[in-house]
């Protein structure tokens, strides 16, 4: 079998298999590029020809940009879509009918079982007086004669959407179940004997014409699964989003107070098309961290103009551990992640034009692609109003560098009255327009960067049935402040919390999952260390550089960083986790390919320590690949791992 001879040499049950599938693609792709031609390349004309007047900045893509794209978004598409999760699970769900309601089962051929799976999901929300959900002091009997029953168990733990299994020696024809809460639900029960699901069939159920008869609990056996691992349930905070997103396409009431919800609308989108499954709920996550590979590609391409160094950034990216474990989890960040790198792209596409060589529409396009974006991004989750500080900030110095242009300008005017009258005339028209656009781009600003994010937060509201009273703006106000309350006033601590020092040295790694079947498995959420190492020293360097030279990509970069970054150092004091520094890593890689490009210029045998250190990541992110995914390995594999004591596995 393949992945048992994957795991003998590599440790890892998948790696072969994907490297088969990664070559293919490799060679597909290159065979397709090599066959296209290069289109020409237009003369880059400054119609201005002016030394007072520098040209907007534009970015042309290359037959190798094109490649290095799609060559990219491939692998990562591959490696992070391996294994996502099931495309099955129990999804029909029994609720009682009334307290106390007994329901009796019957094992009609083997009575001897060894382990009782039970799984939930939620029930009826909208006509139940509270969230239905779960089990409470729900119990479980057993009887070889209906005459006499034997407590097995009484249930009132386990997760949504997780396993639930009572291990033990038991003999039993009749299983009782007896519920005494209106809130107890059930999604599937099964029985195992000898790693095999037992047939099993309803015996009594006084309320077999109701809605929710308890055929309910049995009628999915062939989706249980003998050995769940990560692939076949939700884990950590997949207990909140997938049955948020599960309320919202199934118009139930929702217990939602801690994000907004457009990211879970989204979420509750692919459910809709894939199911409620592990496939279902992770897809969506995995297919905004696949965009995200293009997007940063063309983020740096903007930044930097530079093919290889767009090429080594996004490749930096694919192995970034936690871009990779957060694009499979079904939790909120790979879509507000990815509105922020968009509304950070449009605002950069503004920022490298100018009043007198690009036109007014085209300006006014970036600056509403600019908000709209911010304000996907703010209806899915609040991390994105860190970010948009930044947004201001490059909007407001852009404004000052062309207010020096016209400044300039009209210096010039006045120190040289032998200019011709056409120059002059040029001159004033750009002096004139810089301040006839200002009030009407100030009005602008409040349109697409107040007004729009407010109507789409709202209206992001109307699709998702928070409240049994229905949609109203005062709802939605009262569901801010709760929002804010529950984040501003949590006292709950976690093991695996963190600080922001320790994500900037990648001390601790958030624990998401431990399971075992023939393989081990297990999930941590972390930062490349090479790379966070790394981007530490370059983040400094890139400050320095800045306050020494006022280097304006130094100047993006910082903006992105910091204010992606200090909130968490000065404004919240909860409980958080290494994954909310997912936002300002990419501008952590950012800071790494400036400090590659400014070295590589200056002395030119640096390019021999970025191919190193890059080989050197990339081996580092194969030899990890087990813990970011949940893959199967083995138990000594994933300690030898460990390599700091505040680093755990399992």
């Amino acid at each position: 079998m393949i992945r048992d001879f994957s795991l003998k040499i590599t440790q890892n049950t998948e790696l072969f298999s994907l490297l088969i599938i990664i070559l293919f693609f490799s060679f597909v792709t290159y065979f397709i590029f090599s066959r296209m031609k290069e289109k020409e390349k237009k003369e880059d004309k400054d119609f201005l020809k002016d030394s007072l007047l520098p040209s907007s900045k534009k970015t042309t893509y290359s037959k190798k940009d094109y490649y290095y794209i799609v060559l990219l978004t491939g692998i990562y598409a591959i490696v992070s879509g391996w294994m996502l999760g099931n495309p099955t699970f129990p999804n029909t769900t029994w609720q009682p009918s009334t307290t106390p309601q007994t329901i009796i089962l019957e094992l009609p051929e083997q009575t001897a079982f060894d382990t009782i799976y039970l799984v939930y999901g939620e029930g009826d929300n909208n006509h139940a007086t509270d969230y239905q959900i779960g089990f409470h002091n729900l119990k479980l009997e057993g009887s070889q004669t209906l005459q006499s029953w034997e407590e097995i168990s009484t249930l009132d733990d386990g997760s949504i959407y997780q396993y639930t299994m009572i291990d033990g020696v038991y003999n039993y024809k009749f299983i009782r179940i007896t519920s005494t809460n209106l809130l107890d639900t059930i999604s599937e029960i099964g029985f195992v004997s000898n790693e095999r699901f037992l047939p099993i069939q309803v015996y009594e159920d006084d309320y077999k014409d109701s809605i929710y008869p308890a055929t309910l609990l049995i009628d999915e056996q062939a989706k249980l699964v003998y050995q769940p691992t990560y692939y076949d349930q939700g884990f950590f905070d997949e207990i909140y989003h997938p049955r948020n997103a599960w309320e919202i396409y199934n118009q139930q009431y929702m217990y939602a107070h801690v994000h907004p919800l457009f990211g879970t609308s989204i979420m509750a989108f692919f459910m809709m098309i894939f199911g409620c499954t592990p496939f279902g709920w992770r897809f969506g996550g995995w297919l905004f961290g696949v965009f995200l590979v293009p997007l940063f590609y063309c983020l740096i391409k903007l930044l930097f103009k530079k093919t290889k160094f767009a090429f080594l950034g996004t490749l930096y990216l694919c192995i970034e551990f936690m871009h990779l474990t957060t694009s499979r989890i079904g939790t909120l960040e790979p879509y507000s992640v990815f509105f922020i790198l968009l509304m950070y792209f449009f605002m950069l596409k503004y920022d490298q034009t100018n009043i007198y060589d690009t036109p007014l529409k085209k300006r006014i396009l970036y600056l509403f692609l600019c908000g709209l974006t911010m304000a996907l991004g703010f209806a899915t989750k609040w991390t994105a109003c860190y970010s948009a500080i930044g947004l201001a900030i490059i909007f407001f110095v852009h404004l000052y560098r062309q207010y020096k242009v016209t400044k300039n300008l009209q210096t010039y005017i006045n120190d040289h009255p032998e200019l011709d009258e056409e120059k002059i005339i040029k001159y004033k028209k750009i002096y004139h327009q810089f301040y006839n656009e200002l009030p009407n781009l100030f009005l602008l600003c409040v349109l697409f960067f107040i007004l729009i994010p407010v109507i789409v937060y709202f209206l992001a509201y109307t699709i998702t049935p928070v409240w049994r009273e229905g949609y109203s703006i005062q709802n939605v106000i009262n569901q801010t402040i709760g929002i804010y309350d529950y984040h501003a006033h949590l006292e709950a601590t976690h093991p695996y919390q963190s600080t922001w020092y320790q994500w900037l040295l990648d001390l601790r790694p958030t624990w998401y999952y431990i399971g075992n079947d023939q393989y081990a498995h297990t999930i941590a959420c972390f930062t490349h260390p090479l790379l966070t190492w790394l981007g530490l020293i370059t983040i400094i360097y890139t400050c320095i550089d800045f306050i020494a030279e006022r280097n304006h990509q130094a100047f993006i970069i910082l903006v992105g960083y910091l204010t992606a970054l200090l909130p968490w150092v000065f404004l919240v004091s909860r409980c958080v986790f290494s994954y909310h520094f997912y936002p300002t890593s990419f501008f952590m890689i950012l800071s790494i390919v400036y400090f590659f490009d400014k070295f590589q210029k200056r002395f030119p045998a640096f390019i021999t320590f970025i191919k190193l250190f890059t080989i050197v990541s990339i081996i580092v992110f194969i030899l990890y690949l087990p813990v970011l995914t949940g893959w199967g390995t083995t138990w000594d594999y994933v300690h030898a791992l460990e390599i700091f004591g505040s680093w755990y596995f399992g």
